[in-house]
């Protein structure tokens, strides 16, 4: 018997896994967990399906989840750990008590049971860890070997996450895959590229380019993050790597993801670029506004400073593990992130959000 437990359950990605995770027939069990309840109605496709609505930060809370694969124990266990603050502006505190805490507290309560019937312990990282693209040390593409030096707190909780994951490996044998991922985007998303829709549909901000236009944007469909953390999960060369997992294509200048979206909203790309100064003014005067009226401000700063980098990855590593099975292109549902996208921004405009 196959469990698959999924972490984060609630959110933007971890709703598309529980999906797929039930319609997957190699997993009898399916396991959702998330601090909080589940916004959507689950159809167990006639499997066992549990949810456990426990905090990852608080080791009592999870007693019942230990309870549960204490009652399990000895069939195959597979954890998808996509739980997390996903917000580069967030204060480093609770990054950490979320992101690192969290995690460890995960893996010390799985260890605690063994790791004999552990198959994979999955970990949703990404490219922020790599921070401006622009280490003398490095070369472009970014490889899982470029230095990794994060801009936020959200890249240090992500790379102290890391750090924990490689320590549990080597010290307990926790079997581990690390995916370092790009935007993730797809039906449903509120937050990355989703907002530059919104923002675009609005009028807000229209789809001029900001720094230098030959940039490249690496992206990648949700179900296809979920379809590669899948096959990561069961191949033996993975454990105790890290991978970039990006689209087959990998990245994207950005002066054809701005053209692309204007295009498809209707609103005007004009074919210009401005420098990057322009948008950090920007930005200021966002957080400045958003202060005086005691809000959020309309753009993550933190996300608005990353959207101009060079955030080129190379995902070599990962498409070469894929051939050695077999996969090439067509093992991607969306290898194309371009034409990808357009179908996106369809399924908001058929929902009404756009």
């Amino acid at each position: 018997m196959n469990i698959l437990l999924i972490t984060g359950a609630s959110g933007f990605v971890g709703q598309h896994a529980v999906r797929l995770g039930l319609a997957d027939p190699k997993y009898e069990i399916v396991i959702a967990n998330d601090v909080r309840d589940l916004p959507y109605a689950v159809n167990p496709c006639g499997k066992n399906f549990y949810f456990f609505k426990s905090d990852l930060t608080n080791p009592e809370s999870l007693q019942d989840l230990r309870n549960e694969f204490f009652k399990l124990w000895g069939y195959g266990l597979t954890i998808w750990h996509i739980g997390g603050c996903f917000n580069y502006s967030a204060p480093y505190d609770f990054l950490y008590h979320v992101n690192v805490l969290g995690t460890r507290n995960l893996m010390e309560m799985l260890c605690s049971l063994g790791v004999g019937c552990i198959q994979r312990f999955v970990f949703w990282s990404g490219g922020v860890l790599y921070g401006k693209f622009d280490h003398p040390q490095g070369k472009l593409p970014a490889d899982e070997q470029y230095p990794v030096n994060p801009q936020n707190g959200y890249g240090w909780s992500k790379k102290e996450a890391e750090d924990w994951i490689m320590f549990f490996h080597r010290k307990e044998g926790l079997p581990t895959t690390i995916m370092r991922l790009p935007a993730i985007y797809g039906p449903g998303a509120s937050y990355g590229l989703a907002t530059a829709f919104f923002l675009n549909a609005r009028g807000v901000l229209p789809p001029i380019l900001i720094g230098n236009p030959h940039n490249k944007t690496p992206l990648i469909h949700v179900e296809d993050v979920i379809r590669v953390a899948d096959f990561l999960s069961g191949v033996p060369e993975s454990n105790g790597e890290i991978y970039n997992v990006t689209d087959y294509y990998g990245s994207y200048p950005v002066e054809k993801v701005a053209k692309l979206i204007g295009e498809q909203l209707n609103n005007g790309y004009g074919n210009f670029s401005l420098p990057a100064w322009i948008l950090k003014v920007f930005i200021a005067l966002v957080q400045l506004r958003a202060k005086q009226l005691s809000g959020q401000p309309l753009i993550d700063p933190e996300l608005g400073h990353m959207s101009v980098l060079n955030a080129w990855m190379s995902n070599a590593k990962l498409l070469s593990l894929l051939s050695q099975y077999g996969f090439s292109e067509s093992f991607f549902k969306y290898p194309d992130g371009l034409k990808g996208l357009i179908e996106v921004i369809q399924w908001y405009k058929k929902e009404g959000k756009l």
